[in-house]
């Protein structure tokens, strides 16, 4: 190893612990530079802009601690890794792969015209358990269902092998005058108050991430089987948005949570099946794509979804007239997260009640998710409306007020998030519009005024959509 340098490109892996692509550059090369670029031809949400600003400063303070630092670019990343390495003296360039269809076509286009100048490009998996292509099923095809794709990846479950955090990181000084500092990138308003709010709820970065995982499997796993379908309690493991950015490995969720032991092994296997469908999201997104303007049965394309204006702010807003509904969305713009069962919940609301299309809450969830990842967005979207693969059957319409008195049963995720309810009865927290005239005014809740009436009728519309639903062709039940 003499006189190497390296470059090691970071992207949707902001950690030093257990990174593959960065130790194994730091063991063939004399110096490396860190460097990040925010490519102009993805396009990010408004939330994941906040966290990423965080995170890279997060990163770069950790790099710091190693006698390093982070380089920040802005642009094509073929343009830059060619200018970077024209002026420093580069021998190899290490990233861990994407799964996504622009980045494998980016990648793979940027790993030959580097050959092409005698310089090693090599990448390396950062983000999953098992890439796309390693699970197949007896026919030698990927899998469309989820379980039998799980149970698969835990029969083939291999020895995984955790990396330490370098201890040093043997700096290059890139000599280029575009370099950037965090606040040039332009990521989002500093002024913003909603973006405010975000800092109130989140810490981002692989410290914090690690502290999270810590948390729960002190704190919250032992619950979670029944837990992390309540709303109304603290149950899950808020690790889904340091998992995005790659503060935190898949690999170490995974063998923490294994080796963790607890006397409910329910809870265990429960919340690792939450990391096995994060995994089935990205085969399917490998394998279908397009998943994220594309139903991926095919019979849905010229599904008569409907366009109302009003209905689509009201949901967004979360004033739709059903409290469940409303508290999640109002969670959602609160905190940039939102509870699973609850995602659920107003999924089916907007795709089943309102027959929206289901674009438009994957482009919300999109833009106002700190965890707005494309593979399990736009997977569970499709599962949601029924047209992606092992879809929920076209004739499960999540009834947002049984769904309230089962998993908010004291109405306090409802009475959170919708300050209007608070003095409302417990028995009508999840049906307001049963009060009368008298009792409204006795409560503080006028519906109409302090808050709206139901959009729609919950029957009516169930009966509308397992029509239009049931017209489909060749419809599997």
């Amino acid at each position: 190893m003499s006189n190497m340098n390296g470059i090691f490109w970071f992207r949707q892996d902001l950690r030093l612990q257990d990174n593959l692509g960065l130790i194994s550059l730091i063991n063939k090369c004399n110096k490396i530079a860190p460097i990040y670029i925010l490519d102009d031809d993805i396009y990010l949400g408004g939330a994941t802009k906040w966290w990423l600003y965080k995170s890279l400063d997060s990163l770069n303070k950790s790099l710091l601690e190693k006698k390093s630092k982070l380089s920040i670019f802005k642009g094509s990343p073929r343009k830059i890794l060619l200018e970077l390495i024209k002026g420093n003296n580069i021998n190899h360039i290490h990233w861990n792969r994407l799964y996504d269809s622009y980045s494998v076509k980016r990648d793979t286009d940027i790993k030959e015209i580097i050959a092409l100048n005698n310089i090693t490009a090599e990448s390396f998996n950062g983000s999953l358990l098992n890439e796309p292509w390693t699970i197949k099923n007896k026919s030698g095809s990927f899998f469309k269902v989820f379980t039998p794709y799980w149970n698969t990846c835990l029969e083939e479950e291999k020895d995984i092998r955790l990396y330490k955090s370098p201890k040093k990181i043997p700096t290059l000084i890139i000599n280029d005058l575009n370099i950037l500092n965090l606040k040039q990138l332009k990521l989002f308003p500093l002024k913003s108050k909603w973006i405010k709010k975000l800092s109130s709820y989140w810490v981002p970065g692989e410290k914090s991430a690690l502290e999270s995982l810590n948390h729960f499997k002190k704190n919250v796993i032992q619950n979670y089987e029944k837990g992390r379908d309540r709303p109304d309690q603290n149950f899950t493991s808020k690790l889904s948005p340091h998992l995005h950015f790659g503060e935190i490995s898949p690999n170490k969720i995974f063998l923490e949570v294994k080796k963790e032991k607890i006397f409910n092994t329910k809870s265990k296997k429960k919340f690792l099946a939450e990391i096995g469908w994060r995994e089935f999201s990205y085969n399917l997104l490998y394998y279908y794509p397009k998943i994220k303007v594309e139903p991926i049965q095919k019979k849905f394309i010229k599904f008569p979804w409907k366009k109302n204006k009003n209905y689509l702010e009201a949901w967004q807003q979360g004033k739709t007239g059903y409290p469940i509904v409303d508290a999640g969305m109002r969670q959602l713009y609160e905190t940039g997260w939102m509870h699973n069962r609850v995602r659920m919940i107003v999924g089916s609301f907007l795709c089943k009640n309102l027959l929206l299309h289901w674009w438009e809450g994957e482009k919300w969830f999109f833009n106002t998710l700190v965890d707005a990842d494309s593979a399990s967005n736009s997977s569970g979207w499709q599962w949601i409306a029924g047209c992606g693969a092992d879809a929920a059957p076209y004739f499960r319409v999540f009834n947002p007020v049984l769904q309230g008195l089962k998993f908010d049963p004291d109405g306090t995720y409802v009475r959170k998030y919708i300050p209007e309810l608070i003095k409302i009865p417990l028995k009508f927290i999840h049906s307001p519009w049963n009060l009368n005239l008298e009792d409204q005014k006795k409560y503080e809740c006028i519906l109409g005024k302090n808050y709206p009436r139901p959009i729609v009728d919950l029957k009516e519309s169930r009966d509308k959509a397992l029509y239009v639903f049931s017209k489909l062709k060749n419809l599997i039940l």
